[in-house]
């Protein structure tokens, strides 16, 4: 992706037919992108988890996600 906005999230969600046995990461950059687009199409309210589709959107903090780039992990244990 150029750049992780909230509908090319949604269409990245719904193109990979992902089920909410997985989660996102996203470089810290591309989710500080993400929750302020939503936050702005939301009227400056999130929920806790932050999820989209029922996919739940998480901050790597590994630094292995490369900006602008999504990692699909599996959720389900």
């Amino acid at each position: 992706m150029e750049k992780i906005t909230l509908d090319a999230m949604r269409n990245f969600i719904l193109e990979n037919e992902l089920t909410d046995s997985v989660a996102i990461t996203l470089h810290p950059d591309s989710f500080d992108d993400l929750v302020m687009d939503y936050l702005d199409t939301n009227g400056n309210q999130i929920e806790r988890p932050f999820e989209i589709l029922g996919i739940e959107i998480l901050q790597d903090t590994t630094g292995s996600v490369p900006q602008n780039k999504v990692n699909v992990l599996d959720a389900v244990e």
